[in-house]
Formats: structure tokens, sequence, C-alpha cells
């Protein structure tokens, strides 16, 4: 799978968005997700824009592509191990999901790089699923295939960043309607609090990674126990949201 973006128009996406055809799926204080999904095929595509005022795109980068360092601070991320299968080294990435909903599991390889484009410089990132012969699927786990991520990033000009994500996924299975509202309302603010909890954290983490992170703040905890409640009260009332491994 060809990278579906060059960076060039990704530095052009970053500085002028184009959302013709795109909806406003979620947002936060610092961040806008907008989706669109292709009725055919059903994949999804994602572009999210972030300003992030004190943390640097050094800093983010780095923690983007630490996959030891995002155990420990992502709390939807059950497993994440670098594979080979030949010359080829890639990442095995197991995500939790929830209402009950099967976990998602993908092989993936990266790439990764920094660039100068005119005066400034970007760091970018790119991964996308291929398959690894010694990582096979795992029972009451769904294997996506199909997944494309490419992320750019520069300085605001001032002590912070702006980024440009953008995310294409098959995502199989029957995802219910309530698993978008419930990740709109509460996923999104919460990985967005995460990932700003863990930019901070960083430099510390990174000079003693025997030193124990500080604690989330209140506002991820409030986030939290509202999620749960809500996914309780979904379930409770959506006989629909089950095991959607049954229905591929």
């Amino acid at each position: 799978m060809e990278p579906l973006w060059s960076i060039d128009e990704l530095v052009q996406e970053l500085d002028q968005p184009k959302l013709d055809g795109w909806k406003l799926f979620a947002q936060a204080s610092e961040v806008k997700v907008y989706r669109r999904i292709d009725e055919a095929t059903k994949a999804i595509r994602y572009k999210c824009y972030s300003h992030i005022p004190d943390v640097t795109p050094e800093i983010f980068y780095r923690v983007a592509l630490d996959i030891e360092y995002r155990l420990i601070w992502d709390k939807y991320l059950k497993e994440a191990r670098v594979i080979n299968d030949g010359e080829k080294e890639g990442i095995h990435w197991e995500i939790i999901m929830p209402l009950f909903i099967d976990n998602r599991d993908y092989t993936y390889v990266r790439e990764y790089g920094e660039y100068d484009v005119d005066t400034r410089h970007f760091y970018y990132a790119m991964t996308r699923c291929e398959p690894f012969k010694n990582v096979p699927p795992k029972k009451k786990v769904v294997r996506i295939e199909t997944c494309q991520t490419q992320t750019v990033l520069c300085s605001d000009g001032d002590k912070g960043l702006k980024s440009v994500f953008v995310y294409y996924e098959d995502p199989r299975g029957n995802i219910p309607k309530a698993l978008w509202s419930w990740a709109a309302k509460f996923g999104v603010p919460m990985y967005v609090k995460l990932t700003h909890n863990a930019c901070l954290n960083y430099p510390t983490w990174i000079k003693d990674k025997q030193a124990k992170l500080p604690n989330v703040p209140d506002e991820i905890d409030e986030i939290d126990r509202a999620a749960t409640a809500e996914a309780a009260a979904i379930m409770a009332s959506n006989e629909d949201v089950q095991n959607d491994n049954e229905e591929e």
C-alpha cells in the first residue's frame, strides 16, 4: 500500500485544510477530528488537526515513536512489541476496545524522518499494515489488515506545535453506532488529555525509566468515570452491542 499523501501534500493540508466532503467528528481544546466514510467499501478516513502550545514538535515526535513509553501511558494499548519477518521489521499492536467489543490488532511497518520545506522543519511518521507470517491472528481479536496513518508536525512559531494526522482503515466487523458516539464524546477527549500528559512527562521519564509517572490529572479521571458510566448505560440499553466477531 503506497502512501496516500505525499509530504508536500500533508504540509499543504496543515497550512490550508481541505474539508469538502468531510464532517466534524469530535473536538477537544487543541484538536479537531473530521471523518469521511466510503459507503461502498465502509472504509473510514480521518483528518485530525492539532495545536498544542506547550509541547515542542521534537518531544511529540519522540513520544509518538517510543512504544516502550506508550505501554506505560496509554490505557487502551494492551500490547506493543517489535516483530520481524526475515529482514522486515515491524510492530504488533493490540488495542482495547470499549463496550465489550472485541479488541483490534495490527501488524505494521513504519517510516519516519525529518524534512526541511522552505524555511520550516517538519517531523514525519507513517505506519501501514502488512502481514507478518510469524504473527498469526488471535482468537477473539479482530486483525485489521488495511490501515495507514501519516503525521506531519512542525513548530507553531513559538513554544508549541501544530500537526495534521490522516488515517485510513477498513475496520472489519460490525461497529455499532453507539461506539462512534462514545468515541466522539469520550474517546477523543480522553486521548487528547492522555497524550498531552505523556508529552509533558516524557523528558523526566526518559532520564529515569524507573521513575513513576505523576498521577493522571483529575480532569482525565472525570472523563474516564463518565465514559465508564456511559458505556455501562449503553450496554444495558442496547442488546445489539455484542461480540462483533459473530457478524464477520
